[in-house]
């Protein structure tokens, strides 16, 4: 047996593994695909974030491979489940029994959406070291300089990346039924 590795552009990683002889799909080889960027894909990210909960991270991954697998009614079943996991684990049990549309509506009185960017105002307060280093008053690390790369990177994703998307795909849903 040997094993050949394709690089292609955008630095995916495919590993073909051929086979002496047909399986008994009538194929001669298996394809991996390596994924370099798979610690970005979201499910990734969630499971190295504090206070997410379990049955949340397991109903996405559930979605994810239902989805993969292109079981589209799994997939639907799979996503409501996720949705009201995240809408019980802010609004607790009981909004179980409100449909979900009323529920998403009184999600910002039990969560604070500004919290995330109101809590960064003390790391950039004029008493604070992040803020000297910004001035160039004080040197920076590599370290710090990597954190606030990481920063920019959530505060843009935060601000712009995730309301266009949800934006976009509300559109595009909207779109589909109307």
């Amino acid at each position: 047996m040997s094993v050949v590795v394709h690089h292609v552009k955008n630095q995916q990683v495919f590993i073909i593994i051929p086979k002496e002889v047909l399986d008994e799909q009538g194929e001669y080889a298996d394809t991996y695909i390596y994924d370099l960027q798979a610690s970005k894909h979201p499910i990734n990210q969630l499971e190295t974030l504090p206070n997410i909960p379990k049955d949340l991270i397991r109903a996405y991954r559930s979605a994810i491979n239902v989805y993969q697998a292109r079981e589209n009614s799994a997939t639907a079943v799979m996503s409501k489940r996720v949705i009201e996991s995240i809408l019980k684990h802010f609004l607790g049990e009981k909004s179980k029994a409100q449909p979900l549309s009323q529920q998403l509506e009184i999600l910002p009185n039990h969560v604070d959406l500004a919290k995330p960017i109101q809590s960064l105002s003390n790391l950039l307060g004029t008493d604070h070291s992040l803020h000297r280093m910004l001035e160039l008053e004080t040197e920076m690390d590599y370290e710090t300089t990597s954190l606030l790369m990481d920063l920019l990177e959530s505060l843009i994703e935060y601000l712009f990346v995730l309301p266009g998307k949800i934006e976009v795909t509300n559109n595009k849903i909207a779109k589909k039924f109307n």
